[in-house]
């Protein structure tokens, strides 16, 4: 008995309304996850750390300069400071760069789920990032404080010469 061969339009057909009957399950289960991830940036922006931290999920390069990564962030995507995913590719020997960033939950899915099991290396990122930018922030206080008493001695000096000038009048 011959095989029966469907037609590519039913077989689009049958396909479209399998794809609209797991659509639901698969939009149900990312909005789950993308109310897990928001609760996780609510915490970090109330830390008020304003501090950017990536690390790579996936990464590797070729011996002719080439290079690629897939990282896990928090940055600041316009006004909020966001989980982020991106992807960064180029080569170093004709320095091209190609860099595009998503916040978490406007990322390609599969991405974000490869990433989440990344979460607590990025949380260890952010600490080192934020202990490295308090060290060097103290360090340039000083140097600013040093470069302002600098110039409050130099505007003294200016007002006093000022009102000896004007003494002598």
């Amino acid at each position: 008995m011959p095989e029966e061969k469907v037609l590519p339009k039913e077989r689009i057909a049958s396909s479209f309304k399998q794809l609209a009957a797991v659509s639901t399950d698969l939009n149900d289960a990312a909005k789950e996850l993308g109310r897990s991830i928001g609760s996780l940036e609510a915490a970090l922006r109330s830390l008020n750390l304003g501090v950017s931290a990536w690390y790579a999920i996936a990464d590797g390069g070729d011996d002719d300069g080439s290079y690629w990564s897939r990282d896990i962030g928090y940055t600041r995507i316009g006004e909020q400071w966001r989980i982020a995913l991106r992807t960064v590719s180029g080569n170093h020997q004709v320095h091209q760069h190609h860099e595009q960033v998503w916040a978490f939950n406007d990322a390609p899915r599969w991405m974000c789920v490869e990433s989440v099991g990344k979460l607590p290396d990025l949380f260890d990122r952010l600490i080192s990032q934020s202990v490295d930018t308090t060290e060097k922030i103290k360090a340039r206080t000083i140097e600013a404080e040093e470069l302002a008493a600098a110039v409050r001695a130099i505007r003294k000096e200016a007002e006093q010469a000022d009102m000896a000038k004007k003494g002598r009048k």
